[in-house]
C-alpha cells in the first residue's frame, strides 16, 4: 500500500508519541521560518503557562481528581525549567535543561521520596522510544495561540500504520534548538499545543499564557534534597506512579 503523496490526511488528530514525562511537559516539551520576533519583550525569557488534558481517561473516574491541570516552563535563551504538580502536592515533577551542556536534570517527587536523575543524549534516545521520522511537513497553517503567532507541522513516520503528529510552534521566542531533547526536536520553535504519551497516558498540551520577564535562575538549578540515581531508576518510579494515574 503506497502512501498519498498528495495533501496530508485529513482526519484532525495528533499522534500519541512516546516521550518522557518532561514534556508533561513534555516536552515539556519545546524544541523555520515565518513567525515574527515577540513584540512581548525580545522573547529572551519568560513563563509559559499550559492547559492540560488527558483525551482517553474518564473524567468522571476515580483518579481524575489527581490528574494535573496545568504545567509551567520558564526558560532564558540557554536553559529551561518545567514544572508540574498533581494530587493536590502529592506526585511532583521539574525538569531542568541545559541546553549548552546538553543535560536534562529530571526530579521526581511521590508521597516524600524524592530523586532526581541526570539525562545525557544518550539516556534521552532510550527514554524517548521515538518511530523513525520520514519527514516533517510545514503546512500553510497559522494561528494565534496565547498571543503568540504560531505555525502547523505535521511529523511524519516509516510506519505508515502510525498516523502523522500534529504540532503547533512559534518562533517568537528566542529559544536556540528548544526541543532538542525530545521526539519533536525537528520542529524549530517553542511548542505550543501538542500531544505526548508516556506509560501509555496520553496528555494534551496547549499554552494558555505567556508572560516575559527576567527568569528565576534558581529554576534552573537542581533541587535540593533530592536523591540522585540512574535514569533508568528513575523511569521504572514515573512508570509505576503515572500507571496508578492511568487506571
Amino acid at each position: 500500500m503506497q502512501r498519498n503523496a498528495g495533501p496530508l490526511r485529513t482526519k484532525r488528530h495528533f499522534n500519541a508519541m512516546r516521550l518522557s514525562p518532561f514534556v508533561l511537559i513534555p516536552l515539556l516539551a519545546i524544541s523555520g521560518t515565518g513567525c515574527h520576533r515577540s513584540l512581548l519583550g525580545g522573547g529572551d525569557e519568560g513563563v509559559i503557562e499550559y492547559a492540560m488534558s488527558f483525551p482517553d481517561m474518564d473524567p468522571n473516574g476515580l483518579m481524575a481528581d489527581m490528574l494535573p491541570e496545568k504545567t509551567t516552563l520558564e526558560f532564558n535563551r540557554d536553559h529551561q525549567s518545567i514544572d508540574l504538580s498533581a494530587g493536590m502536592g502529592i506526585f511532583r515533577t521539574s525538569m531542568v535543561v541545559n541546553t549548552p551542556a546538553r543535560e536534562v536534570e529530571y526530579h521526581m517527587s511521590v508521597m516524600g521520596k524524592s530523586l532526581v536523575a541526570v539525562f545525557k543524549p544518550r539516556d534521552l534516545v532510550n527514554l524517548n522510544k521515538v518511530r523513525p521520522t520520514l519527514a516533517v511537513v510545514h503546512t500553510l497553517g497559522r494561528d494565534t495561540i496565547a498571543g503568540l503567532p504560531c505555525k502547523q507541522a505535521y511529523l511524519i513516520y516509516d510506519d505508515i500504520s502510525v498516523p502523522e503528529a500534529e504540532v503547533w510552534y512559534t518562533e517568537a521566542l528566542s529559544l536556540e534548538t528548544p526541543n532538542w531533547y525530545g521526539p519533536y526536536n525537528e520542529i524549530p520553535g517553542v511548542l505550543m499545543r501538542y500531544e505526548v504519551v508516556q506509560h501509555d497516558v496520553r496528555m494534551r498540551l496547549e499554552a494558555t499564557s505567556v508572560k516575559m520577564g527576567a527568569a528565576d535562575t534558581r529554576k534552573f538549578s537542581m533541587r535540593p534534597g533530592h536523591e540522585q540515581v540512574p535514569p533508568e531508576v528513575l523511569y521504572q518510579q514515573l512508570g509505576e506512579v503515572l500507571g496508578t494515574l492511568g487506571q
